[in-house]
């Protein structure tokens, strides 16, 4: 088993900070080359690297909601000038929400609608399936882009959609 980290910094190679069910870690985080096993909640990363980032999580939230008006499972610019932007698959109150980067997906592909789940492919080559229609991934996928693009933040990653 990897070794267990007691903090993690999100940067350009963080793909996905997954919940786990472990008394050792909280978090799978996926990298483009390697997992990291983290004793804190995708949440606490998402703040965390916020606050690195001199912002608060509720202030992000907050600001991107009154640009936006998206009120729920709102996008996190963690940096914008890098691209660094996140999304909950779910409410982030949620036990089961993973945090995905959205200039790492490549691909979504719908598994099945009842249960719903839909896999993800990074450019890397990784998979991960989460439990959520395609439908809504798409639809937060959508919700980033827009918030990166009013942010005029990332804008290297609109490259991005001319090769998918």
């Amino acid at each position: 088993m990897n070794q267990v980290q007691s903090k993690y910094i999100i940067h350009e190679h963080t793909m996905a900070l997954i919940p786990a069910r472990s008394i050792e870690y909280d978090t799978v985080v996926m990298e483009q080359d390697k997992k990291v096993h983290v004793r804190k909640t995708p949440l606490e990363i998402i703040k965390a690297a916020c606050y690195n980032e001199w912002y608060t999580y509720d202030g992000r939230r907050r600001a991107v909601s009154h640009h936006t008006n998206f009120h729920k499972k709102v996008p996190i610019p963690i940096n914008a000038e890098k691209g660094i932007f996140f999304f909950p698959t779910r409410s982030p109150s949620h036990f089961e929400t993973i945090w995905l980067s959205y200039k790492h997906i490549i691909q979504t592909i719908e598994i099945s609608r009842k249960p719903a789940q839909t896999k993800i492919v990074f450019y890397n080559g990784a998979q991960i399936v989460v439990p959520i229609s395609s439908h809504i991934l798409r639809r937060q996928m959508e919700r980033t882009f827009e918030c990166m693009w009013r942010m005029g933040g990332g804008m290297d990653s609109l490259d991005i959609l001319k090769h998918s």
